[in-house]
């Protein structure tokens, strides 16, 4: 009996949920678009600042934009989402590396991107602290390892809603930039959804691994970032 009145409860409350055309006509309201250009226009700026760094090569750019209901869990999971609808952005740039990844660094932290990992008052890295540029410069200069020959962790570069790595393939922690997952075929599902690569054919990392010796990534994750539900709609209590 009281599984059949949680079952009539909510069936009741996936009937008061908008229906998709609603949805989507949300998606693509001024308000949902304005907020688009916003973001898209922040993250194409970070993009052109680090493609002009001197020793950097572009290669591919994969932008995706997509808004859909979030997961509400199964019948018996209490964690449904307060949103309806969420919209998001989250871009991957790949660039062919012009002499070695040391040099380039320093350029990356002049171009001012980001705060890469955790700093001073005074913008200084912090000693020691991965996710900075300071600890990837001294990862390479120790080949990875510490004074005690313990391996070092990843000294790819974090700042909220980015991550920067590159191809590590002679270093104890092997790691090689992959290509980036081909976009879906239009109108393959959800609310709203953008997805482009740019050039639209473009070469694999290994291709341009062949011509640059290394590849960098720079990804606009959806953690930390106002690209991470840029537009959202409220379930309707």
């Amino acid at each position: 009996m009281l599984l059949a009145f949680a079952l009539v409860g909510l069936m009741a409350a996936c009937s008061r949920e908008p229906s998709e055309e609603k949805l989507r006509a949300q998606a693509t309201s001024p308000v949902a678009n304005s907020r688009r250009e916003v973001e898209e226009q922040k993250i194409r700026t970070l993009i052109e600042r680090l493609t002009a760094v001197e020793g950097l090569e572009h290669v591919l750019t994969r932008f995706a934009d997509s808004c859909a209901k979030p997961y509400n869990g199964s019948v018996f999971e209490s964690n449904r989402s307060p949103y309806a609808l969420t919209c998001s952005m989250q871009a991957d740039v790949y660039f062919g590396v012009r002499g070695d990844i040391t040099d380039v660094l320093p350029r990356v932290r002049a171009a001012n991107i980001a705060a890469w990992g955790l700093q001073d008052d005074e913008g200084h890295d912090l000693p020691h602290a991965a996710g900075t540029i300071t600890y990837a410069l001294t990862y390479h200069r120790d080949h990875g390892r510490f004074p005690d020959g313990s391996l070092m962790s990843e000294p790819q570069l974090e700042a909220p809603g980015l991550r920067m790595d590159w191809d590590r393939p002679d270093l104890p922690l092997h790691y090689r930039i992959e290509d980036p997952t081909p976009c879906p075929e239009a109108g393959s599902g959800g609310i709203y959804q953008r997805c482009s690569t740019v050039p639209k054919t473009a070469m694999s990392m290994t291709a341009a691994r062949a011509r640059y010796g290394t590849v960098l990534s720079l990804s606009f994750d959806h953690w930390g970032s106002t690209a991470y539900h840029y537009f959202t709609v409220s379930r309707r209590k």
